[in-house]
Protein backbone atom coordinates (compact mmCIF):
# COMPACT_ATOMS: atom_id res chain seq x y z
CA UNK A 1 0.00 0.00 0.00
CA UNK A 2 0.98 3.63 -0.47
CA UNK A 3 0.88 5.79 2.65
CA UNK A 4 1.00 9.63 2.63
CA UNK A 5 1.51 11.51 5.91
CA UNK A 6 1.96 15.12 6.88
CA UNK A 7 3.97 15.83 10.04
CA UNK A 8 5.68 12.47 9.66
CA UNK A 9 9.21 13.60 10.46
CA UNK A 10 8.79 13.72 14.26
CA UNK A 11 6.65 12.61 17.18
CA UNK A 12 3.61 10.40 16.66
CA UNK A 13 3.86 10.85 12.91
CA UNK A 14 7.42 9.59 12.76
CA UNK A 15 6.64 6.49 14.78
CA UNK A 16 3.67 5.80 12.53
CA UNK A 17 5.95 6.03 9.51
CA UNK A 18 8.31 3.50 11.11
CA UNK A 19 5.55 1.01 11.91
CA UNK A 20 3.79 1.26 8.56
CA UNK A 21 7.09 1.13 6.67
CA UNK A 22 8.05 -1.92 8.69
CA UNK A 23 4.86 -3.61 7.46
CA UNK A 24 6.03 -3.13 3.87
CA UNK A 25 4.20 0.05 2.87
CA UNK A 26 5.58 2.58 0.45
CA UNK A 27 5.65 5.85 2.39
CA UNK A 28 5.66 9.53 1.46
CA UNK A 29 6.29 12.11 4.20
CA UNK A 30 5.40 15.78 3.88
CA UNK A 31 6.94 17.96 6.59
CA UNK A 32 8.54 21.39 6.99
CA UNK A 33 11.63 20.06 8.82
CA UNK A 34 14.11 19.22 6.06
CA UNK A 35 16.78 17.97 8.47
CA UNK A 36 14.44 15.43 10.06
CA UNK A 37 13.16 14.36 6.66
CA UNK A 38 16.68 13.67 5.44
CA UNK A 39 17.58 11.69 8.56
CA UNK A 40 14.51 9.50 8.27
CA UNK A 41 15.00 8.92 4.55
CA UNK A 42 18.65 8.03 5.12
CA UNK A 43 17.74 5.54 7.83
CA UNK A 44 14.82 3.79 6.09
CA UNK A 45 16.55 3.93 2.70
CA UNK A 46 13.93 2.36 0.43
CA UNK A 47 10.19 2.68 -0.15
CA UNK A 48 10.28 6.25 1.18
CA UNK A 49 10.06 9.66 -0.46
CA UNK A 50 9.97 13.04 1.25
CA UNK A 51 8.49 16.44 0.47
CA UNK A 52 9.26 19.75 2.16
CA UNK A 53 5.78 21.07 2.80
CA UNK A 54 4.00 23.88 4.66
CA UNK A 55 0.55 22.42 5.34
CA UNK A 56 -0.96 25.90 5.65
CA UNK A 57 -0.32 26.37 1.92
CA UNK A 58 -2.82 24.49 -0.20
CA UNK A 59 -0.49 24.39 -3.19
CA UNK A 60 2.26 22.74 -1.10
CA UNK A 61 -0.08 19.95 0.00
CA UNK A 62 -1.48 19.53 -3.51
CA UNK A 63 1.99 19.27 -5.01
CA UNK A 64 3.19 16.78 -2.39
CA UNK A 65 0.17 14.52 -2.90
CA UNK A 66 0.36 14.68 -6.68
CA UNK A 67 4.11 13.99 -6.62
CA UNK A 68 3.49 10.98 -4.38
CA UNK A 69 0.85 9.60 -6.74
CA UNK A 70 3.18 10.16 -9.68
CA UNK A 71 6.06 8.36 -7.97
CA UNK A 72 4.09 5.42 -6.55
CA UNK A 73 1.13 5.29 -8.92
CA UNK A 74 -1.50 6.09 -6.30
CA UNK A 75 -2.23 6.72 -2.58
CA UNK A 76 -4.20 4.29 -0.40
CA UNK A 77 -3.89 5.91 3.04
CA UNK A 78 -3.53 9.60 3.91
CA UNK A 79 -2.81 10.67 7.50
CA UNK A 80 -2.95 14.36 8.40
CA UNK A 81 -0.65 14.34 11.42
CA UNK A 82 0.85 17.86 11.28
CA UNK A 83 -0.37 19.97 14.19
CA UNK A 84 0.44 22.48 16.92
CA UNK A 85 -0.91 23.04 20.43
CA UNK A 86 0.06 26.64 21.13
CA UNK A 87 -1.65 27.89 24.33
CA UNK A 88 -4.05 30.83 24.19
CA UNK A 89 -6.19 32.29 26.96
CA UNK A 90 -9.47 33.94 26.01
CA UNK A 91 -8.76 36.69 28.54
CA UNK A 92 -5.82 37.65 30.71
CA UNK A 93 -5.18 40.95 32.52
CA UNK A 94 -1.63 40.82 31.16
CA UNK A 95 -2.30 39.96 27.53
CA UNK A 96 -5.17 40.02 25.06
CA UNK A 97 -6.02 36.98 22.99
CA UNK A 98 -3.79 37.00 19.91
CA UNK A 99 -6.11 36.44 16.95
CA UNK A 100 -3.12 36.00 14.65
CA UNK A 101 -1.94 33.00 16.67
CA UNK A 102 -5.51 31.68 16.84
CA UNK A 103 -5.73 31.78 13.05
CA UNK A 104 -2.34 30.09 12.69
CA UNK A 105 -3.44 27.16 14.86
CA UNK A 106 -6.54 26.81 12.69
CA UNK A 107 -4.47 27.07 9.51
CA UNK A 108 -2.12 24.25 10.59
CA UNK A 109 -4.49 21.89 12.40
CA UNK A 110 -7.70 22.33 10.44
CA UNK A 111 -6.87 23.67 6.99
CA UNK A 112 -3.76 21.51 6.85
CA UNK A 113 -6.02 18.50 7.37
CA UNK A 114 -8.75 19.42 4.90
CA UNK A 115 -6.14 20.09 2.21
CA UNK A 116 -4.92 16.51 2.68
CA UNK A 117 -8.47 15.13 2.46
CA UNK A 118 -9.30 17.21 -0.62
CA UNK A 119 -6.38 16.12 -2.75
CA UNK A 120 -5.99 12.59 -1.40
CA UNK A 121 -9.65 11.82 -2.14
CA UNK A 122 -9.15 12.89 -5.77
CA UNK A 123 -6.42 10.26 -6.09
CA UNK A 124 -8.18 7.57 -4.07
CA UNK A 125 -11.48 7.80 -5.96
CA UNK A 126 -9.62 6.64 -9.09
CA UNK A 127 -8.05 3.63 -7.35
CA UNK A 128 -8.86 0.06 -8.21
CA UNK A 129 -10.68 -1.72 -5.39
CA UNK A 130 -8.11 -3.27 -3.05
CA UNK A 131 -10.41 -6.03 -1.78
CA UNK A 132 -13.78 -7.71 -2.35
CA UNK A 133 -15.45 -5.14 -0.08
CA UNK A 134 -14.82 -2.33 -2.52
CA UNK A 135 -12.27 -0.37 -0.47
CA UNK A 136 -10.13 2.16 -2.27
CA UNK A 137 -8.65 4.37 0.44
CA UNK A 138 -8.60 5.66 4.02
CA UNK A 139 -8.27 9.26 5.21
CA UNK A 140 -7.16 9.71 8.83
CA UNK A 141 -7.20 12.86 10.95
CA UNK A 142 -5.48 13.40 14.31
CA UNK A 143 -7.95 14.87 16.77
CA UNK A 144 -7.47 15.02 20.56
CA UNK A 145 -9.30 14.40 23.82
CA UNK A 146 -9.09 18.20 24.10
CA UNK A 147 -11.92 18.36 21.57
CA UNK A 148 -14.21 17.26 24.40
CA UNK A 149 -12.21 18.05 27.54
CA UNK A 150 -10.17 21.12 26.67
CA UNK A 151 -8.28 22.79 29.50
CA UNK A 152 -7.52 26.44 30.19
CA UNK A 153 -5.43 27.87 27.38
CA UNK A 154 -6.64 25.36 24.80
CA UNK A 155 -9.38 27.48 23.22
CA UNK A 156 -7.73 27.47 19.78
CA UNK A 157 -6.43 23.91 19.94
CA UNK A 158 -9.75 22.48 21.14
CA UNK A 159 -11.63 24.41 18.45
CA UNK A 160 -9.57 22.77 15.71
CA UNK A 161 -9.86 19.29 17.15
CA UNK A 162 -13.61 19.66 17.68
CA UNK A 163 -13.91 20.72 14.05
CA UNK A 164 -12.04 17.62 12.91
CA UNK A 165 -14.39 15.41 14.94
CA UNK A 166 -17.34 17.17 13.34
CA UNK A 167 -16.01 16.62 9.82
CA UNK A 168 -15.51 12.87 9.82
CA UNK A 169 -19.15 11.76 9.57
CA UNK A 170 -20.26 14.06 6.72
CA UNK A 171 -16.96 13.45 4.94
CA UNK A 172 -17.41 9.68 5.29
CA UNK A 173 -20.89 10.06 3.83
CA UNK A 174 -19.52 12.17 0.99
CA UNK A 175 -16.83 9.65 0.11
CA UNK A 176 -18.40 6.30 0.97
CA UNK A 177 -19.72 5.64 -2.53
CA UNK A 178 -16.16 6.01 -3.82
CA UNK A 179 -14.85 3.34 -1.43
CA UNK A 180 -13.08 5.84 0.85
CA UNK A 181 -13.32 5.73 4.64
CA UNK A 182 -12.68 8.63 7.04
CA UNK A 183 -11.68 8.28 10.71
CA UNK A 184 -10.21 10.60 13.35
CA UNK A 185 -7.93 9.43 16.15
CA UNK A 186 -8.17 11.34 19.43
CA UNK A 187 -5.05 10.77 21.58
CA UNK A 188 -4.80 11.59 25.25
CA UNK A 189 -1.43 12.29 26.90
CA UNK A 190 1.36 10.82 24.79
CA UNK A 191 5.12 10.70 24.97
CA UNK A 192 6.33 13.11 22.28
CA UNK A 193 9.31 15.44 21.80
CA UNK A 194 7.17 18.19 23.34
CA UNK A 195 6.28 16.21 26.46
CA UNK A 196 9.88 15.10 26.89
CA UNK A 197 10.88 18.75 27.44
CA UNK A 198 8.43 19.18 30.32
CA UNK A 199 9.80 19.60 33.85
CA UNK A 200 9.68 16.41 35.89
CA UNK A 201 7.03 17.91 38.18
CA UNK A 202 4.70 18.55 35.24
CA UNK A 203 5.29 15.10 33.77
CA UNK A 204 4.67 13.44 37.14
CA UNK A 205 1.43 15.41 37.50
CA UNK A 206 0.20 14.29 34.08
CA UNK A 207 1.10 10.67 34.76
CA UNK A 208 -0.78 10.85 38.05
CA UNK A 209 -3.96 11.76 36.16
CA UNK A 210 -3.92 8.53 34.18
CA UNK A 211 -5.25 5.27 35.66
CA UNK A 212 -2.33 3.47 34.02
CA UNK A 213 0.18 5.85 35.61
CA UNK A 214 1.98 6.64 32.37
CA UNK A 215 1.72 8.46 29.07
CA UNK A 216 0.81 6.68 25.87
CA UNK A 217 3.75 5.58 23.75
CA UNK A 218 4.12 6.56 20.09
CA UNK A 219 4.07 2.93 18.93
CA UNK A 220 0.63 2.54 20.55
CA UNK A 221 -0.67 5.43 18.44
CA UNK A 222 0.95 3.90 15.35
CA UNK A 223 -0.63 0.53 15.96
CA UNK A 224 -4.03 2.19 16.24
CA UNK A 225 -3.45 3.71 12.81
CA UNK A 226 -2.64 0.24 11.52
CA UNK A 227 -5.74 -1.24 13.17
CA UNK A 228 -8.03 1.37 11.56
CA UNK A 229 -6.52 0.71 8.15
CA UNK A 230 -7.06 -3.04 8.56
CA UNK A 231 -10.65 -2.86 9.89
CA UNK A 232 -12.79 -1.93 6.91
CA UNK A 233 -15.96 -1.20 8.89
CA UNK A 234 -14.51 1.64 10.95
CA UNK A 235 -15.83 4.79 9.31
CA UNK A 236 -17.20 8.25 10.12
CA UNK A 237 -16.11 8.23 13.78
CA UNK A 238 -13.49 9.68 16.09
CA UNK A 239 -11.82 7.14 18.36
CA UNK A 240 -10.14 7.98 21.65
CA UNK A 241 -6.87 6.38 22.69
CA UNK A 242 -6.39 7.81 26.16
CA UNK A 243 -5.67 5.02 28.66
CA UNK A 244 -9.04 5.77 30.36
CA UNK A 245 -7.86 9.28 31.24
CA UNK A 246 -10.62 11.86 31.66
CA UNK A 247 -9.71 15.46 32.38
CA UNK A 248 -11.55 17.57 34.94
CA UNK A 249 -11.38 21.37 35.05
CA UNK A 250 -8.30 22.73 36.76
Amino acid sequence: MVFFITGGASGLGEQTVRVIHGQGARVAIADWNEENLNKLKSELKERIITHICDVTKEEDVKNAINATAEAYGTIHVALACAGVAWPLLTYSPKKELDIGTFRKVIDINLYGSIFVAKYASIIMAKNKEVNERGEKGVILFVSSVAAEEGQRGQVAYSATKGALNGMVLPMARDLGKYGIRVVAIAPGIFETPLSSMMPDKVRDGLNAMTPMGRMGQPDEFAHMVQMIIENGYLNGVHLRIDGATKFAHK
